[in-house]
């Protein structure tokens, strides 16, 4: 049923996607903006050294060419490259500093445009208002800001550590064990993603529901959550899988440009399961459209 519900109010707040997609590109500007000029000298070593030259060749050679092993090699050859050139040119430090701030200036950001769609979205859920976006990102910005600052030192630093983690281990065993390696990371992978999902999904909709403070807020939705630990948990996994195979069909079959849909399609599916999962491990009542209560 939560998959059913949470896909059911996918199409009913469809057009949240188009809000989301955006109001990313505004963001992604920004940071370009705030970060092209520290950036600038790295960017002009790349291009000397041909690394975008040698990705675009890379990235041409995996199109309609759907195998998750060619995949993993394309980025690990150009991450490797990457760490290679800005290492020999003494741009390191920089890099490490420019890419931390990148991070977490668009985390920072994003997080705003996702408290304000959990407020729209529980709009419609819980008595059909839609609220606008815009209306609903300047209510909520007192209280988006301290979540998205709260979110700078919990769930981002552990996405992080996650994918990072996750890549590292895969580019250390590959040379041993070849493509187990890489079926390994993808399991690890999912499995992290759907336990982070799983203790954090509940957060957001707390504070949402019944706007207490940041850290009381996420008690209320650890406890909500450990209700119903392991149905959540499924949940997630399966939520996770789809999440990650749209994706990679986006990037493998139409250069990515699909992505630029499937991304914020997959960060609303999200909004609406963790808020479908609180609603139903509280007990409460919602809409899932103008004419059905759950």
């Amino acid at each position: 049923m939560t998959f059913k519900n949470t896909f059911k109010l996918m199409l009913s707040n469809f057009s949240n996607v188009w809000k989301l997609l955006l109001y990313r590109i505004i963001c992604v500007l920004c940071v370009l903006g705030l970060t092209t000029v520290v950036a600038w000298p790295i960017i002009n070593v790349l291009i000397k050294e041909n690394f975008f030259v040698n990705l675009q060749t890379s990235f041409e050679s995996l199109l309609f060419n759907l195998n998750l092993e060619n995949l993993f090699i394309c980025v690990d050859n150009t991450v490797k490259s990457f760490v290679q050139i800005i290492s020999q040119s003494g741009y390191l430090t920089q890099a490490i500093v420019c890419g931390i701030v990148a991070t977490f200036l668009f985390a920072f950001l994003d997080g705003y445009a996702k408290v304000a769609i959990s407020e729209s979205c529980n709009g419609f859920m819980s008595s059909l208002t839609k609220y606008a976006f815009t209306n609903s990102y300047i209510s909520n910005f007192g209280r988006a800001t301290v979540l998205n600052l709260a979110n700078l030192i919990t769930t981002l630093p552990l996405n992080i550590i996650i994918w990072v983690g996750v890549y590292l281990f895969a580019s250390n065993l590959y040379g041993s064990i070849g493509v187990f390696a890489i079926i390994l990371a993808v399991l690890i992978l999912i499995i992290m993603l759907s336990l982070k999902h799983t203790i954090f999904g509940g957060w957001k909709p707390a504070l949402i529901v019944h706007n207490k403070l940041i850290f009381v807020s996420l008690n209320k939705g650890v406890v909500s959550v450990f209700k119903r630990f392991f149905r959540s948990l499924s949940n997630y996994l399966i939520l996770v899988i789809i999440g990650l195979t749209i994706n990679v069909f986006a990037l493998t079959f139409t250069a990515g440009v699909a992505m630029f849909v499937t991304i914020p399609v997959t960060a609303l599916m999200f909004i609406l399961a963790d808020q479908v999962m609180y609603y139903e491990a509280m007990g409460m009542r919602f809409y899932v459209d103008s004419d059905h209560i759950i």
